[in-house]
């Protein structure tokens, strides 16, 4: 019967077609549908899943580069889309040719030998500040540690979400909007969240040290993988995230409120979240006995495997790559590790799709027998400085973000 737009059956493919209308492998396919970009449903009466026509062709457009971005004066319209042009001025991130730059500096180098702090303050564009000094630890008022010991059973972002207006409100220099002023204050607030997330008192000690210990079981290597991460996971230019707390900061508000804007952001599955997914995941194979049986089964069915395949890195995500290499060094015979390193293969195998940074960060949670959650913690850490880093560049633009919208509703009578 010839698909037709009577025919139920035109709004979708089957997996192979899909696959074949992008020119993709089955494993890529699958990493788009775990990232929300293509819908899937079951096909009735089978185990076997069919994926949405227009999701299917609408990336395949983007993915060509056809996809309209119309900028209005000001700089204020937006199109989110991985495929779309660029249409926001931005000093702070370049991802291109498979690579990850921080203001022109190689993300996966600075992981290497590089604090979040230090990379905190290049993001930020600190040319002749240094923020972090013993002066810009934040203070833990009384009404802050009462308030912090309350919602000491709530989980780790959350309680961080519930502190930060508080925060913003015990610190009188959240207004000052000069340049030493913001970096000031997103020094405060960066130093502020890892004390929140690692419940610990705020200090002038490097975040990571800070972490490893609030996140792991003592191993001494842990410290210096957490700061890669941490590193690696900074910025990624205008993410969901990212994009919501220069939304906010083009308003006045403090740099406060857009750290606690992105952590909203970022909570959810399809962002920051997705490292909940993978650390399930990760947990679930670790009690199979046919660990690869497993990986191809969930491939068989449609399902896809999280953490694998990234839009922008069709070769391969270079911050991925970077931190399991430096695991490789460190933890290369740790049954959890070559765990992880099984699954790798197995998706290597099927379609040639490789890992990305979410992956990574949970086969690193796994290997250091990190606290469930860590990834997300980890996310949410990194990123601030990332976050902070927009806001600033958008308080310093002087512009206000006001998308429009394409109208699709009924005409006006």
């Amino acid at each position: 019967m010839p698909k037709t737009p009577e025919n139920p059956e035109s709004l979708y493919l089957s997996a192979k077609e899909a696959a074949a209308e992008l020119g993709v492998s089955l494993a890529t396919l699958y990493a788009y549908v775990s990232r929300d970009m293509i819908r899937s449903e079951p096909v009735p009466d089978s185990r076997a899943k069919r994926y949405r026509a227009e999701d299917v062709r609408g990336l395949k457009e983007r993915r060509a580069g056809q996809a309209a971005a119309t900028p209005q004066p000001g700089g204020g319209a937006m199109v989110m889309n991985f495929g779309g042009a660029p249409v926001l001025d931005s000093a702070i991130t370049l991802i291109a040719d498979g690579k990850l730059h921080y203001r022109g500096s190689d993300a996966t180098a600075l992981a290497r030998n590089s604090s979040l702090e230090q990379v905190a303050a290049l993001i930020w564009g600190c040319r002749d500040v240094q923020p972090f000094t013993r002066d810009t630890v934040p203070a833990m008022t009384p009404l802050l540690e009462a308030l912090n010991g309350k919602l000491s059973d709530l989980p780790r972002i959350e309680r961080c979400l519930s502190l930060l207006p508080v925060a913003a409100l015990s610190d009188p220099g959240v207004y000052n909007m000069t340049d030493r002023g913001l970096a000031a204050t997103g020094a405060r607030l960066l130093r502020f969240v890892a004390a929140v997330i690692s419940g610990v008192a705020p200090s002038a000690e490097p975040v990571h040290e800070v972490l490893a210990r609030a996140l792991t079981m003592g191993d001494k290597r842990a410290a210096d993988l957490i700061r890669a991460a941490l590193v690696l996971c900074a910025d990624h230019e205008l993410n969901a995230s990212a994009f919501t707390a220069r939304c906010v900061a083009g308003t006045g508000a403090t740099l406060y409120a857009s750290v606690q804007a992105g952590i909203c952001a970022a909570e959810g599955p399809r962002h920051g979240g997705f490292t909940n997914l993978v650390e399930s995941f990760l947990t679930d194979m670790a009690h199979r006995q046919d660990l690869e049986d497993a990986v191809l089964a969930r491939l068989r069915h449609g399902d896809p495997v999280p953490g694998f395949g990234h839009p922008l890195y069709p070769d391969g995500d270079p911050r991925a790559r970077t931190l399991l290499k430096m695991m490789r060094e460190t933890h290369g015979d740790d049954p959890a590790f070559l765990r992880s390193q099984r699954i790798m293969d197995v998706m290597a195998d099927a379609g040639g799709v490789k890992p990305s940074i979410d992956f990574a960060i949970g086969a690193m949670g796994a290997t250091l027998r990190m606290l469930p959650g860590a990834g997300l913690a980890v996310f949410v850490l990194g990123r601030t400085a990332g976050w902070i880093g927009h806001a600033i560049e958008q308080h310093r633009s002087g512009q206000m973000i006001r998308p429009r919208a394409r109208y699709t509703g009924e005409a006006p009578r």
